[in-house]
C-alpha cells in the first residue's frame, strides 16, 4: 500500500472510532519548568559546535533547534559525517537537538538520509521546509497539493519514527501565514507524524487581534511554538526584544492552558546584525529567555 493511502485509511479509521489522534486541545495548565525551552541557533551557524554548546549551555535551557540545512550549521549531504559529532558536543553539554530545521519538502532520497541520521542520534522533531503559493494561480488546487506532499512526509515520518511541524510564516504568499489553510492541510493527519509549529509572532503580524482565535483552532495540531517578537514601525513588522513589539505576553499563558507539558518552546532572535554579531546574540538570547521564563510562570 502507498504510504500516503495508508495514512488515509488511518486516519479515517481514527476518526470513526472517535479517539482524539495525540492529545485533547484543552489541558491542565503547565508549568514553566516541565516544558522543553530551546533556542534557535540560526544567527549562530558559523559558531564551533564545542563554543556553541558552551554559550547555549549557560542560557540554563534544555537544547537548540537547529538548522541543518543548504548555509546552515551542516549541510544536507554531510549530515551522515558531520551531525553525529555536532550532537555529541552538545550532549557533553547536558543539551540535545530538540527540533531540528531542514530542507524537507517533500519524500525524496537525500532528505529521508538526513531524517535516518537524525533518527540514529535520538532527534524526535524536524521542522519542514516552506511553501509558497503561485498568486498568479488559483490557490485551492495548490493547497490541495501541499496536502497531498504532508500526508506522504507524515507516512514517511510515521516510517522512521520522527515528527515533523510545518511553521507559519508571515508574507502574503506562504502556505501557513493565515493559519487556517494549514489547518485545513492537516485535517487527519496524527500530530505524532505531523503537526504545527505555531509562531505566534507571525501569527500576530497576520492576524491582528486573531492570533487567539487561530491558536485555539489550531490547538490540537500544535507540535511547537515559537516566541519572538515584531514591531509595527509605520507599515514595516521590525524584529525586535521579546516583549517590545506586538506579541501578547498572554500568549504564554494560552500556550500553558492548551499544549501539552512535552510541546517545545522555542526563542527565535532576528533583531541582531552587524559586526560581532555573534556575542550579542547571545546577550539578545539571554534576555529573551528570561522574559520568557516571566510570562510562562505560574500567576
Amino acid at each position: 500500500m502507498h504510504r500516503r493511502q495508508f495514512l488515509e485509511s488511518s486516519a479515517l479509521a481514527l476518526a470513526a472510532t472517535g479517539v482524539a489522534p495525540l492529545f485533547a486541545a484543552e489541558t491542565a495548565p503547565v508549568a514553566a519548568a516541565e516544558r522543553p525551552l530551546v533556542v534557535f541557533t540560526k544567527m549562530l551557524e558559523k559558531v564551533p559546535a564545542d563554543e556553541l554548546a558552551e554559550k547555549v549551555a549557560a542560557l540554563g535551557v534544555s537544547g537548540i533547534e537547529a538548522p541543518i540545512r543548504a548555509g546552515g550549521h551542516i549541510e544536507p549531504k554531510d549530515v551522515p559525517d558531520k551531525l553525529p559529532a555536532f550532537a555529541e558536543a552538545l550532549k557533553k553539554r547536558g543539551l540535545e537537538i530538540t527540533i531540528l530545521s531542514s530542507d524537507v519538502d517533500q519524500v525524496n532520497a537525500e532528505q529521508e538520509a538526513v531524517l535516518r541520521t537524525a533518527v540514529s542520534l535520538g532527534i524526535k522533531r524536524y521542522r519542514l521546509k516552506h511553501y509558497r503559493y503561485d498568486l498568479k494561480k488559483p490557490i485551492a488546487p495548490q493547497l490541495a497539493d501541499v496536502r497531498a506532499k504532508l500526508i506522504d512526509i507524515a507516512a514517511m515520518n510515521k516510517e522512521l519514527g520522527i515528527q515533523g511541524q510545518y511553521q507559519n510564516h508571515r508574507g502574503n504568499d506562504f502556505v501557513g501565514a493565515p493559519v487556517w489553510d494549514m489547518v485545513s492541510a492537516l485535517d487527519g493527519i496524527d500530530p505524532a507524524q505531523l503537526g504545527l509549529a505555531f509562531d505566534l509572532a507571525h501569527a500576530t503580524v497576520e492576524g491582528g487581534n486573531a492570533w487567539e482565535l487561530n491558536m485555539h483552532r489550531a490547538a490540537q495540531h500544535i507540535v511547537s511554538v515559537y516566541f519572538k517578537d515584531y514591531r509595527l514601525d509605520g507599515r514595516q513588522w521590525n524584529p525586535c526584544p521579546l516583549g517590545e513589539g506586538s506579541v501578547n505576553p498572554r500568549s504564554a499563558r494560552l500556550v500553558s492552558q492548551l499544549l501539552p507539558a512535552g510541546t517545545p518552546v522555542s526563542i527565535h532572535i532576528e533583531y541582531i546584525g552587524g559586526q560581532d554579531h555573534v556575542a550579542r546574540t547571545f546577550d539578545a538570547m539571554k534576555n529573551d529567555v528570561a522574559t520568557l521564563r516571566k510570562w510562562l510562570a505560574p500567576a
